[in-house]
């Protein structure tokens, strides 16, 4: 097993990086003191997964000094075996800004982004549930193992919804979830009863993934049973750039702080 630190940083894994960051002041709630010493640091953590049978990475974001809960976000679809390569040697810098302002706004959590797999069939996960079961045990029991004391919140943008709520969120650990831009979506996906608020969903308002009527259908499906709670933002279309933003993954990370289970 191997943890590197300090790897290059890459571009972002959206088919278009849309809009950037400034180096605006934070803007932190009312009750967050500003964290005047708080960092964020990342790196790439590599390990030889016995269950898939080969290399598995993550890019890790420590955020503030002392994590309270892991945030997870799982990537979408699209990656073949070269690309899953060339993505384990650097970190993905896309979430730094939004992640840096978190840290001084006093906000303390680990962030795990895990790109999609290209060897495992997420798409037929309900025809296929071992496959599911497999991938569910990598990732608690290998890929985020360093962390397995902590509350998690899950969460996927695009079809990486479907590798958040195809059983990760049942577990006792798992206090929330979300979805971003989100594509494949279980039809049947119930709320645990152990989770305290609703799947949120997050839409841009030119996203054609997300709002194509097929999605669409199962969004309002699961806010009309009472499971979800669909979130349209201010702009933005179906990349990754468009949800990494304060509006978006800073909310919901600062959302996911506020609902953390207490010990």
């Amino acid at each position: 097993m191997e943890t590197r630190k300090d790897r290059p940083r890459r571009p972002d894994d959206s088919k278009s990086a849309g809009g950037s960051e400034t180096s605006e002041p934070p803007v932190c709630l009312p009750n967050e003191a500003l964290a005047v010493e708080a960092e964020m640091r990342s790196y790439k953590r590599r390990i030889q997964s016995v269950l898939l049978n080969r290399m598995a990475h993550a890019d890790v974001f420590e955020i503030g000094s002392a994590p309270g809960f892991l945030f997870v976000l799982f990537g979408g679809s699209g990656v073949d075996e070269e690309e899953y390569e060339r993505r384990s040697n650097t970190v993905i810098p896309i979430f730094e800004p939004v992640l840096e302002r978190l840290a001084k706004c006093a906000v303390n959590a680990v962030m795990a982004y895990v790109s999609a797999p290209y060897d495992v069939p997420f798409n037929r996960f309900a025809t296929d549930p071992s496959a599911a079961d497999t991938w569910n045990a990598h990732i608690s029991t290998e890929l985020l193992e360093p962390w397995s004391k902590l509350a998690y919140f899950v969460s996927g943008f695009s079809g990486g919804a479907a590798l958040a709520l195809n059983g990760l969120h049942k577990d006792p650990r798992c206090f929330g979830g979300a979805a971003l831009g989100a594509d494949a979506i279980p039809p049947d996906f119930v709320c645990p009863d152990h989770w305290a608020e609703k799947l949120r969903l997050y839409a841009a308002p030119h996203d054609r993934v997300c709002n194509h009527p097929a999605n669409r259908r199962i969004a309002d499906d699961l806010e009309s049973r009472g499971h979800a709670e669909q979130i349209e933002l201010r702009s933005g279309g179906h990349h990754l750039a468009d949800y990494a933003t304060p509006d978006c993954l800073g909310e919901l990370i600062r959302f996911a702080a506020s609902i953390v289970p207490k010990a």
